[in-house]
């Protein structure tokens, strides 16, 4: 089944990282041939009896560097970032990176990864391949984003309650939002004048929320109630995307009409990836990616992948 928006001669590619094989797959949406990059560890001497699962790397995030032509996953088992040649398709190389790095973003020749662990966050020297540097962020951070609009670094902090702004030079607080449960994952208007944070209520059991930040004056502007265990979340156009891990769904949500439609995702869902008029939907419990059309929110297509599909990339 050919994906019906494939134009003649461009290639497109879904990146999945596979946590439980540590393995990268790279999927051609056209044919559906694929290939596979085999993530290896900088060092196993560390890890004793992981007490994830014994000797994985644990690929959960994957990063594209255009500029570079790499790939990068940083991997929560073995605390590293590895590196893959995005043309050759072959990896490079494993490095200790901060404790259980969940998320990162590209800045100055750097990657500024998330350490939960810590409540941390690292400065990965992609030239001279090490940490350069850390900084201290709030209570089990989850999320980092670049705004070039406001020159800052957004950082949602699950534990704490906050999302920080930083300095990207100086690394210090400029200033935060206080909000009244847990923010996991945060997104940006087209436009970065507004921050999606998608919200957990752990300490009351209660559904997930939605809060919509206007970054002209740190203002909570409006809040909607969306799904329970809330994962992921990204705007497109008129619409807001959510994962929520407790019902195993993903929802759309009309912003202009307030209207909802939410769909069966697979087991344990981890990440998804929007991509014209398709999401694609990482299901860790099935080992599958669920392809949906955005227009009526029906299933389109399933992809078997290797174990616990966790990190999910499109590439162009």
């Amino acid at each position: 089944m050919k994906l019906y928006w494939y134009v003649e001669g461009c290639l497109l590619y879904l990146y999945v990282a596979s946590m439980g094989e540590d393995f990268v797959e790279r999927i051609d949406l056209m044919t559906f041939s694929r290939d596979y990059v085999k993530v290896k560890s900088y060092n196993n001497k560390h890890l004793p009896l992981n007490v994830y699962t014994k000797y994985l790397c644990g690929p959960r995030k994957l990063i594209l560097d255009m500029d570079r032509e790499k790939i990068y996953t940083l991997n929560c088992y073995d605390n590293s970032v590895s590196l893959i040649d995005r043309g050759k398709f072959l990896f490079e190389g494993s490095w200790y990176v901060g404790l259980y790095p969940v998320d990162g973003v590209l800045y100055k020749g750097c990657i500024f990864v998330v350490n939960a662990d810590s409540n941390s966050v690292s400065i990965f020297d992609i030239g001279e391949k090490r940490v350069t540097g850390q900084f201290k962020v709030g209570s089990y951070p989850q999320r980092i984003l670049y705004s070039k609009k406001h020159n800052v670094f957004f950082i949602s902090n699950m534990n704490s309650g906050e999302i920080l702004l930083i300095d990207p030079e100086h690394y210090t607080i400029l200033d935060y939002v206080m909000l009244r449960s847990s923010p996991v994952d945060i997104a940006f208007s087209e436009d970065e004048n507004y921050l999606y944070v998608a919200n957990n209520c752990f300490d009351s059991g209660g559904n997930g929320k939605v809060s919509i930040i206007d970054l002209k004056d740190l203002r909570i502007v409006n809040e909607i109630d969306v799904g329970k265990v809330l994962i992921k979340i990204s705007k497109e156009k008129d619409f807001l995307y959510i994962l929520s891990g407790y019902s195993n769904t993903f929802c759309q949500v009309d912003l202009m009409s307030g209207r909802k439609k939410e769909v069966y995702c697979g087991e344990a869902p981890l990440d998804f990836v929007i991509f014209n008029n398709f999401a694609y939907v990482a299901s860790s419990g099935d080992d599958r990616v669920y392809v949906f059309e955005l227009m009526s929110m029906e299933k389109y297509k399933v992809i078997k992948t290797k174990k616990d599909p966790s990190g999910l990339l499109i590439d162009q």
